[in-house]
Formats: structure tokens, sequence, C-alpha cells
């Protein structure tokens, strides 16, 4: 849909049309280039100095307004890509097709069938909306726009920060008057697969796990919604006690560790007279989930169906009681609570990927916390349990939390023109972490519009928060 017929009379219209205009460009973490050149193309457009490193950040200063040159420069930082993820039997192709926006309500914005990138392409158009801007009062700002802050962060880290002017930076990828956030690790872990032969005569079944509502694994962390990968093994777990089967493959998550894996399968054989007794396990396995999810992810459906073995063999025993026990006995959820700031977790952990491939067991965990030794002491959990169940590991990535180091006179400030939003701490993991560590003179407050369940098709931002967002933001230029 043509963004005159999306959003008419709908305000504010600037920052709509440069979100509406980064949805149509790719923004897949690992292949920036086409959004970077966009960006580049734009700011040389509106006669502004622009700076692209080899990683493709992309580092636009604007000069301050007339009467303001005195004032210290702000940094405006936000990233560029977004979590791709949508909804099972979607032929949306994040590398070449546009999103397709939609209004709800006349207040809503989503995407059909797919995540909508409010995370952080709200915090782009933002900032390109005060770039184009003339007849603000600010200061002169730098707008840093990052990549690949869904994966390694490999922005922040590359970037030169060096290259920043500017002391005060002010992050526009989470929510207003965020003076902290969590840090976060991967840790991947691999297992050779062995394999038989599927016994002679076996019906081959797919057990499917859906209808989650899933999202970020930091910001709706103390939601406790429903991970499908747990899900499916728990399944598995109950046929192994009632039946003997033989598993074939088994997949969960989209490949993404930072998002819960909303859906997850597993295929498994096992003989014709055992089929009512799986099914009775399947619906009553879905009674006990519907049941513990009733407040939380009531969505949850189940589904079994006749299947193909993706790979023609089983695993033998040994594995799958392996990848069973594994799944079964890594810490997934939130591990402690944070007793400054209410309602927020201090240290979490998502296992967000298994892959069943050719030769081997993929999974991957994702470890939040406030606190490195929380952070490195669930890493221990994880690592003792590998080696016991022989599985190999590798870290990979590790963030740095980012602590609090705000001035006192931006904190009134941003209480001043912010004050309805509550001081807080970002649960999702920042980028600050990175740019804290590479310059440890430089204050970081978050000031952000906020968005919704994000890293999942269900991601939305509210019109109305938006505009009062960019007022905000313009009047915090204007005071700075």
């Amino acid at each position: 849909m043509a963004f005159e017929e999306l959003f008419k009379g709908l305000e504010p219209r600037d920052v709509l049309r440069k979100f509406y205009d980064i949805s149509q460009i790719p923004r897949v973490p690992g292949s920036m280039k086409p959004i970077s050149d966009y960006m580049v193309r734009w700011a040389e457009g509106l006669g502004l100095e622009v700076l692209r490193d080899e990683t493709d950040n992309v580092l636009v200063r604007k000069p301050a307004s007339p009467g303001r040159e005195d004032r210290p420069v702000i940094i405006l930082q936000s990233h560029m890509d977004m979590v791709c993820e949508k909804e099972p039997g979607s032929t949306h192709d994040f590398y070449k097709d546009p999103l397709q926006l939609r209004v709800v309500n006349g207040d809503k914005v989503m995407a059909t069938g797919t995540t909508l990138g409010a995370d952080d392409g709200i915090g782009v158009a933002q900032t390109m909306a005060i770039l184009e801007d003339d007849s603000l009062v600010h200061p002169a700002i730098e707008a840093l726009f990052t990549v690949d802050e869904e994966t390694d962060m490999k922005g922040a880290w590359n970037f030169d920060c060096r290259l920043l002017q500017g002391k005060t930076m002010v992050n526009l990828d989470s929510c207003a008057r965020m003076v902290a956030g969590s840090g976060e690790l991967e840790y991947k872990m691999r297992f050779d697969k062995v394999t038989e032969p599927i016994a002679s005569g076996s019906l081959v079944r797919k057990l499917r796990i859906g209808g989650l509502i899933a999202g970020h694994t930091g910001q709706n962390s103390m939601l406790e919604r429903g991970n499908a990968i747990m899900m499916v093994n728990r399944i598995l777990l109950e046929m192994e006690q009632e039946l003997p089967y033989q598993l074939i493959y088994m997949r969960g998550g989209r490949g993404l560790s930072s998002a819960y894996a909303r859906d997850a399968s597993a295929t498994v054989a096992f003989a014709p007279e055992y089929e009512a007794k799986v099914r009775k396990i399947c619906d009553g396995q879905l009674a006990i989930f519907r049941y513990e999810l009733e407040h939380r992810d009531p969505g949850v459906s189940l589904t079994l169906e006749a299947a193909e073995p993706e790979y023609g063999e089983a695993m033998d025993a040994k594995t799958a009681h392996r990848l069973r026990s594994l799944i079964l006995l890594l810490p997934d959820g939130v591990f402690t609570r944070h007793q400054v700031y209410e309602g927020c977790m201090e240290s979490t952990s998502n296992v967000g990927v298994v892959e069943t491939e050719a030769k081997e067991m993929y999974l991957t965990i994702l470890i939040r916390s406030f606190m490195e030794n929380r952070k490195f002491y669930l890493l221990d959990k994880v690592r003792r349990l590998c080696q016991l169940l022989d599985v190999r590991t590798e870290l990979g990535y590790n963030i740095p939390h980012w602590e609090f180091c705000v001035r006192e006179d931006t904190m009134a400030l941003a209480g001043a023109v912010y004050g309805d939003y509550p001081v807080t701490v970002a649960q999702g993991t920042l980028e600050t972490g990175i740019f804290c560590q590479h310059r440890p003179d430089m204050e970081i407050i978050a000031l952000a519009c906020p968005y919704y369940n994000a890293h999942s098709p269900e991601e939305y931002f509210l019109i109305s928060e938006l505009a009062k967002s960019q007022k905000e933001l313009k009047e915090l230029l204007k005071r700075f």
C-alpha cells in the first residue's frame, strides 16, 4: 500500500514517511549494504557531512542551528538492521521484499506476516526526520546509524568512536529514561549425529508446536511466555516414558537466539500400534501447555501429521537421548530478578535454536544479565553440562552490560522533558555497553519511542506514542 493511502491524515507525518521509506529496503543483519547505501544517498541529498566505514555504519553530521553553535555536540544513535521473523507459511523474502505495513484501528502500526522492524526503524526514522527539519532549534548533531545490532553488534564493535565529537549520546532503541542495560552472550553447542535405519513398517509423524507470541528475550523476559523448543522436548520426554520410538529430526527457532522460539517440530517414527497412544500423549501435553500458559501465551497449538523423514534415517538411541537430556537440563527463563528496578529481570537465558544437520546437532543459548558474574555463572552451568554430555561448545559473542553513566544535569533535563516516564533500565541488550567501553568519558541515556512484541510478527508501535516521543525529542534538543 502506498504511503499516502496508508498514513493519510496521521501525524507525525515526517517520521512516518521515513519509517515507510526504510521499510521498503532490505535490512537483514549481515547484509546491510542496501540500507547503508540508501542512508548515504539520503544524507548527501540534504547536503550534510556523511562518513561511512568499512562495516557500513553511517555517521551524519548536522551543524547547530543559529545561536546554538556554542552548545556541546549531541549524538543520536540507532541501528539500521531488524530481526527477520515471519509467520509459518509466509513467502516473504527479507532479502528483496518490502515490508507490508498496515495500520490497525488508526493508531497501531504492524507488518503483515512479518516483524515490523520498529526495532530499530523507529529510532532511525525519528533521527532522519530531525536531520531533515531545518526549522528546529538544536546544538550540533551527530547521527550514528549502526549495523548488525541484532546479531553480534559488529557495527558498534567496529565503529571508531574517536570520530565522535560529542560526549552525550541519546540512544533511540528502547524506551524513554533508560539509564542502564543488560549484557548478553551467545553460546553454541554441537555434537555428532549418529544414525540408524528407520524400523521397517514404522509410521513417520511430525509433531509441531505453534501459535506462540514469542518476542524479545530481554524486553519480554518477565512475561515468561512459552518456548516451543522446550515444549516439543517435553512431548518427546513423555513419549520416552510410554512407548519405543525413533527420533528423526528436530528443529526450533528461526536461527536467532534473541527471539523466543515461536514454533518447533520433531519428526518421529514408531510402530503403527502406538499411534493412538502418541495422539493421546500429544492431546494431554497440549492441555497442560494451555493450562500453564492461559494468562501468558494462550494461543499455543499442536499438530501431528504424516511426514517424510528429512534425512532418510533416524538418530540412534544415544544421539536422541543426548539431545533430549541437553534441552531438558539447559537453563531457560528468568534466573534472578532485579532488586532495584521493579518488574525487571536481573539475569535470564533462552534456548533459542535447535537444528538437525546432516551430521551434527546444533543448538544455541542466549544469556543476559546486568551483572558479569551472573552472566558467567549461568555460562558455567551450561559449560559443565555440555562437558558431562560430551557436547562441543563455542562462545558466539559476548556483549558488555551498560552501567549508569549519566551526569546529574542531563538526568535533570531528561526528567523535565520526559517526566511522565519512570527511570528504568533496558532488559534487552543495547549497543550502549560497547560504546561505554570505547569511550569511558561519554554519558549515555536512552530516550526512545516504545515498541512492543519485538522480534515477532506481532511487533507494533503506536502512532500516538510516536507523536509524543518526537515532540519530546525536539524539546530535549532545544534545551540541551
